[in-house]
């Protein structure tokens, strides 16, 4: 066996180990998110999703994966990466998660529910 096929067993290996744990240790946290995304979007919301950096494209694809169908024939789900449209980034904490609207203006996106989701990767890059 090569040291290439060594390298990538070595590593699948611990992927496999590393969902392990995430499976043993975050199931009841990840499950709690999966329902308020649920209820937010059954409830006719928008999730938004935000991040600097690299989890800026983690929330770009994380939303789309919302919006477009892969396999399933379904309607697009209400979902928007703020990185995409930073006007957002700054209103919707502030504006969207308070329900504080100026007079006179239109609701910025229409929904009765929001999630607001924030990405943070942790690596050995310092930041």
């Amino acid at each position: 066996m090569s040291a290439e096929v060594t390298r990538i067993r070595e590593s699948l290996d611990g992927l496999a180990t590393l969902a392990g744990r995430v499976a043993a240790e975050q199931a009841d946290a990840i499950a709690v998110i999966a329902d308020r995304y649920e209820a937010t979007l059954r409830g006719g919301g928008t999730l938004f999703f935000a991040g600097n950096g690299g989890s800026a494209a983690d929330a770009q694809h994380v939303a789309t994966e919302y919006v477009v169908r892969y396999q399933t024939n379904r309607p697009a789900l209400r979902a928007v990466a703020l990185t995409t449209d930073t006007r957002y980034s700054r209103l919707a904490p502030t504006t969207w998660a308070s329900r504080k609207y100026s007079p006179g203006r239109s609701k910025p996106w229409p929904s009765r529910a929001i999630c607001w989701c924030c990405i943070r990767r942790q690596g050995r890059v310092p930041t």
